[in-house]
């Protein structure tokens, strides 16, 4: 995998943006199936996953439309 500007990310970096992808998915697919406290809380990691990305130089857009 690689990010923006050409750089391949190490195995741990991969297993971070995986994680910030699951969480996206989960959120953009399933969260009418999460309790309120779920959501809420699943919306302030994957902000935090977000910068992670984003300090990687990975363009992984906005998150508004899953309410972050």
């Amino acid at each position: 995998m690689q990010n923006a500007i050409g750089q391949d990310l190490n195995p741990v970096q991969q297993e971070l943006m995986a994680c910030y992808d699951n969480l996206a998915r989960v959120l953009a697919d399933h969260d009418d199936e999460l309790a309120p406290f779920e959501k809420r809380n699943a919306l302030k990691a994957l902000a935090a996953l977000w910068q992670v990305a984003n300090g990687l130089d990975m363009d992984r857009g906005q998150t508004y439309h899953l309410g972050a």
